[in-house]
């Protein structure tokens, strides 16, 4: 078994917080400040403009907080990947493709993504920028797989990504 795996175990099984010894203002994320960028991508004749960020907590194993951007206009690639995703719309209006069904998303909308599924954002506004707040398991599947997104999806021309559709 993966030792990160088997580290995620231990940690749960020991039933000891991660994160002693932070302060309380380190739990909270300010969406416009609290982020790191991991991921970004255009393609004009795509129409693919946006950007993921993540937002790091300490302690976190299993899950991840990640802030999608997208441009006025514009969607995500339409892709797959191995972990889980709850979308929440922040801002703007999101048509959500998850496989053959089709979503439509205002500020407090949800919409669950399986794992494998492909999927897609695209942003109904010509003018305002899209804001999904995106929660995945993308640690306890990386623990499991290890860094595949990496390999996939974040990959040039990865296997995840269908850049005709």
């Amino acid at each position: 078994m993966n030792a990160d795996i088997l580290t995620i175990i231990k940690n749960i099984e020991d039933r000891q917080p991660l994160a002693t010894g932070h302060e309380a203002e380190e739990f909270h994320a300010d969406l416009v400040n609290t982020h790191r960028e991991i991921y970004r991508n255009r393609n004009e004749k795509l129409g693919i403009d946006f950007s993921v960020d993540v937002l790091d907590f300490p302690g976190t194993q299993a899950f991840d907080a990640r802030v999608v951007r997208i441009a006025a206009g514009a969607n995500n690639e339409l892709h797959k990947h191995a972990h889980e995703s709850l979308f929440y719309v922040i801002s703007g209006k999101a048509e959500v493709r998850i496989g053959d069904a089709t979503l439509t998303l205002e500020p407090g909308g949800l919409a669950f993504v399986p794992r494998w599924h492909f999927h897609q954002s695209r942003n109904l506004s010509e003018i305002d920028e899209l804001v999904i707040l995106a929660i995945t398991d993308f640690g306890l599947t990386k623990a499991v797989l290890g860094d595949y997104d990496k390999r996939t999806r974040l990959a040039v021309n990865g296997a995840d990504v269908l850049e005709g559709a």
